[in-house]
């Protein structure tokens, strides 16, 4: 394989690596404080997006009063929706309903738990991408360390005639000294 065909591999495998992985459809929505940012999904593992870069860990509240929780890298770790919730009637038994009280717990962990496998698909999904193009990288490599070869196996121009490669030492003087061999 010649320096121009590894070249042009190399170039492929670098325009592989820098391409997307897969168009994500961003939103934009205004924030209550003003400003605007941008939302893949308006979900818990969604991503925020503030001028082009993921939002800082932090609370933001949307124009409508949604309140999103961002965790590390833009990540939503937690959404309250604007809905508020109306006030349970004063129950009629002191004590309270027990079955009531459990499936109201049931639910809300339910929905915890929804939301931490939500949030964990889209970590396995990005680390699939990386293990993707980790293994580009590793061709990459593999490809220069080919192309390092041949350029040192194969010069692509022949040695200058002016230069001397003689050794110049006097094997003689090196091998009675006695200084040195003593």
């Amino acid at each position: 394989m010649e320096a121009k065909e590894i070249l042009a591999k190399v170039k492929e495998f670098f325009s592989d690596l820098t391409a997307p992985v897969a168009h994500i459809q961003l939103s934009e929505y205004d924030l209550k404080s003003g400003g605007k940012v941008t939302i893949d999904k308006l979900e818990v593992g969604g991503i925020v997006m503030i001028d082009g870069a993921p939002s800082l860990a932090g609370e933001l509240e949307l124009a409508d009063g949604t309140k999103i929780t961002v965790a590390d890298n833009g990540v939503i770790a937690e959404l309250e929706s604007a809905v508020a919730d109306t006030p349970a009637a004063p129950d009629a038994n002191p004590a309270g309903d027990m079955g009531a009280k459990f499936a109201s717990f049931e639910t809300a962990t339910n929905e915890k738990f929804a939301a931490y496998e939500t949030k964990f698909a889209a970590y396995e999904q990005r680390f699939a991408d990386y293990e993707v193009k980790m293994a580009k990288a590793n061709k990459v490599i593999e490809e220069l360390l080919k192309l390092s070869t041949l350029i040192v196996e194969a010069p692509a121009a022949a040695p200058d005639t002016a230069t001397k490669t003689v050794n110049t030492f006097k094997e003689e003087g090196i091998k009675h000294n006695p200084i040195l061999f003593s």
